[in-house]
């Protein structure tokens, strides 16, 4: 995720799935973890005496991930962001996984969302991998939900390969992963799973990525 891509219609039916799955599942604490990737830079403004910067207080108001904090206290829920910038991915999804496995009260519901989506072959930055997925869901605790942007691949069934890459991560109970998607933005599909009963997987603090 990008600063630069929040509150377009992508965002609109992210959050509708994310909100629409923490009510159904009575969920209060979301955790949205950006895998925060700089911004490109900025256009700037042709004015009659020249090109001007926009001013860092409007990009800001617009652009800002942690902005999303007022969809939470609209909707009744807690939505903590994780914007540390995504390198060192072993390292990020290590320190995520501790942090996921550390005692709390209440269930959460826990949003991956790369920029593209689960990775086919070599992962670049914009992807996560099935093994982080696994490594991340074998972190939850039950009551928890595991929910995965994924944007449109270029084959025809690009929705059911990203399914089964998602439903197919070692761990995750297959048959439980539900997809959701709207016309509004006709590339982008939700992956959701429900963590019912602890499972045998990976017990190590640090994910096997």
């Amino acid at each position: 995720m990008r600063d630069q891509w929040y509150g377009d219609n992508r965002d609109v039916v992210k959050w509708s799935s994310v909100v629409h799955l923490a009510r159904r599942e009575g969920i209060y604490a979301l955790l949205h973890v950006a895998m925060l990737r700089p911004d490109q830079p900025q256009p700037t403004l042709a004015t009659s005496r020249g090109k001007v910067d926009p001013p860092v207080e409007v990009i800001r108001h617009f652009r800002d991930l942690v902005d999303i904090r007022r969809l939470g206290a609209a909707s009744g829920l807690t939505i903590e962001v994780l914007k540390e910038p995504f390198s060192h991915r072993a390292a990020y999804f290590g320190r995520l996984c501790r942090r996921l496995r550390a005692s709390r009260d209440e269930p959460m519901l826990v949003l991956l969302d790369p920029d593209i989506g689960l990775a086919q072959e070599t992962p670049g930055p914009e992807h996560v991998t099935s093994a982080e997925v696994a490594a991340v869901f074998d972190a939850l605790q039950p009551g928890d939900v595991l929910v995965c942007y994924q944007h449109a691949r270029r084959h025809k069934n690009w929705r059911g390969q990203a399914r089964r890459a998602f439903a197919n991560a070692p761990g995750l109970p297959s048959f439980e992963v539900e997809t959701l998607q709207s016309e509004l933005a006709k590339d982008v599909l939700m992956l959701a799973v429900k963590k019912v009963v602890a499972v045998e997987g990976l017990n190590q603090d640090e994910p096997e990525i």
